[in-house]
């Protein structure tokens, strides 16, 4: 009796001595919900926009050349806990993207932790400006690309489907969407012509 006693004492101090050495704690994580691609001063900006409780949008901005060195340079110098398994909106300004449209999305496609329904969309500068001021504005981009999606059945709209397009034989142009935000959030497409 009294060795399974010490037995099970043993058992539950070693467990709580111990604990769990390489877990990552859910409130120590900054989880990036939504990821824009911008330009500033003529270099290439990738905003994390990090899950949060506050009213006001909060993000982090990385210079950087593409997408994979983005994330890189923001977990080790801006955002050590990042969490990019969350990722829900990636949006990059039409006039970036032949520059970094395809190594992004092929980037994505290469990470098991990237959801491949992950919404992906093309818009204005003034869409990239009006993220920083309004926490509500990723989700108002979402619930349109759903419309969009449900009304356009051959259009791109998650990393996926735009993967397939690029690095397919068959396709040689597709269409995704387009955010324009002059007055209000409206809904376009732009055609992609991939250069195979």
């Amino acid at each position: 009796m009294n060795k399974k006693f010490i037995l099970i004492l043993l058992c539950i101090s070693s467990i709580l001595i111990t604990g769990c050495s390489s877990s990552k704690q859910i409130d120590k994580a900054s989880i990036a919900e939504t990821i824009t691609v911008g330009e500033k001063d003529g270099k290439t900006c990738y905003t994390f926009f990090l899950l949060s409780s506050s009213d006001s949008p909060v993000f982090t901005s990385v210079f950087a050349e593409s997408f994979e060195e983005a994330c890189e340079k923001a977990k080790s110098e801006y955002i050590p806990n990042l969490s990019l398994s969350k990722l829900e909106l990636f949006i990059t300004e039409e006039r970036l993207a032949d520059k970094t449209f395809k190594t992004d999305i092929k980037y994505m496609s290469e990470k098991p932790y990237f959801s491949p329904l992950m919404y992906v969309t093309l818009c204005d500068a003034n869409l990239t400006e009006k993220l920083v001021n309004d926490k509500m504005l990723p989700k108002q981009v979402e619930e349109h690309l759903v419309l969009i999606k449900n009304k356009s059945k051959g259009l791109s709209v998650n990393s996926l489907s735009i993967f397939n397009n690029f690095f397919s034989d068959i396709n040689q142009e597709f269409s995704v969407s387009y955010i324009n935000s002059n007055n209000e959030l409206k809904v376009e497409t732009k055609v992609i012509k991939d250069e195979k």
